[in-house]
């Protein structure tokens, strides 16, 4: 039985690499976009994401349905297809549902969430759709061996498939799983409540107080904070540490090896976080560009200032 089940259902494989030209078809046709209209993607900043959810919901939506017999692009290269459990091509409605539950998870990953939205109530929902939607879908993938569906595939009863094979009956898909996918999302939903302290504690506190300070540079479109620490070791010197304070600053125009910008965004560093003081090196990191989802470009320059310098310098 598992053979023929084998022969009938898609492998993991296939079905991956038939995803992989399918993004690089979207790939392509986002970056032939991007030089046509890369300053109106610029000035959308984190919305331009939802340009590359609807080319891609379309795309997806159409071509696994019955319009296009279940199959994109890497679908039709590899032979396979959308079918449901008849062995019938889907309709056009339950095809961009059954997307959907894919496309939601990943797009909103990675996405510009403000503040605000972190640190409210909105947070549990957030973690429950990204987390728990990407976790479940990838753990399926994997492991679901039997009937090789995924999230989207359980949600609305389809099969991805070899195209010119018949039907056969499958078992179900291992009660276990679904007992997997559930912990998943309950844990996902849970993430917050162990991490909403985070926002009230330092150092934490103090760098939301700086991005924000940073966010409301007029040049700055968006803007993230961070610190850390790098050791470096080598055979004649030993280990050597380097604390820094880092700001990534993502900036309306394409002004970013300005070299008075990146001072004046350390200087805010400084003022607002005092603690940066004691650091080593203040990084400013100036980006110019875009991301819509299907493709992004960007153009970066590293700023490094010394705190106690550029507090002289004040």
């Amino acid at each position: 039985m598992e053979d023929v089940q084998e022969k009938w259902v898609c492998g993991f494989w296939r079905r991956i690499g038939a995803l992989f030209i399918d993004t690089l078809v979207l790939g392509i046709f986002g970056y032939v976009v991007g030089l046509l209209l890369e300053d109106a993607f610029v000035q959308l900043g984190g919305w331009g994401r939802l340009i590359g959810f609807f080319v891609s919901i379309t795309y997806f939506g159409v071509m696994n349905s019955s319009l296009s017999n279940g199959q994109t692009i890497g679908k039709k290269i590899l032979n396979i297809k959308v079918v449901d459990s008849s062995n019938s091509t889907i309709s056009l409605p339950k095809s961009f549902l059954r997307y959907s539950f894919l496309a939601v998870p990943f797009s909103l990953n990675g996405a510009q969430i403000t503040n605000e939205a972190l640190l409210s109530y909105l947070m549990y929902p957030l973690s429950f759709i990204i987390f728990g939607g990407l976790f479940s879908i990838s753990y399926l993938y994997v492991f679901n061996r039997v009937t090789r569906q995924s999230l989207h595939d359980l949600v609305v009863g389809t099969y991805v498939v070899n195209a010119e094979v018949s039907s056969e009956e499958l078992n179900s898909v291992w009660k276990p799983h679904l007992g997997v996918v559930a912990g998943l999302f309950i844990a996902a939903a849970l993430v917050p409540a162990f991490t909403s302290g985070l926002a009230k504690s330092e150092p934490f506190k103090g760098l939301l107080a700086t991005q924000e300070a940073i966010n409301s540079n007029e040049a700055v479109k968006y803007a993230g904070v961070t610190e850390g620490s790098s050791t470096f070791t080598s055979s004649d010197s030993g280990s050597t540490t380097t604390t820094y304070v880092n700001t990534q600053a993502f900036l309306f125009e394409n002004n970013v090896d300005d070299p008075d910008t990146a001072k004046q965004l350390a200087q805010t560093i400084i003022k607002t976080y005092p603690e940066s003081l004691n650091k080593n090196l203040i990084q400013v990191t100036l980006t110019y560009g875009y991301d819509i989802g299907i493709a992004s470009k960007w153009n970066s320059y590293n700023h490094q200032f010394n705190p106690q310098e550029l507090k002289g310098s004040e």
